[in-house]
């Protein structure tokens, strides 16, 4: 397949969720449960940030608006100074 890295692998979860029956393995939620998922709040950052998944499932914007805030400033963050060209003040919106 063009563009693809046969030998490409992943090591960690697709996607970050803390089932409620496996609270034992991840702390516990500090959102609130739906269906048994957590639906993260502002003390699930710490876990979600050493997560090696790629997507986190589940955000209540409404409920928890810090916790997507802070995760998308950390994103921004990670991102901007990991680039090999210097920021320029005009890139900031």
């Amino acid at each position: 397949v063009p563009g693809s890295m046969p030998n490409a692998s992943w090591a960690g979860d697709l996607r970050a969720v803390k089932w409620f029956d496996m609270e034992d393995k991840h702390g516990g939620c500090h959102g609130h449960y739906v269906h048994g998922i957590c639906i993260y709040g502002n003390g699930d950052l710490k876990w979600l940030i050493n997560s090696s998944s790629l997507f986190a499932n589940k955000f209540e914007l409404t409920a928890y608006p810090l916790t997507v805030e802070c995760l998308e400033l950390r994103l921004r963050e990670r991102t901007l100074n990991q680039s090999e060209i210097a920021i320029q003040p005009s890139w900031y919106f």
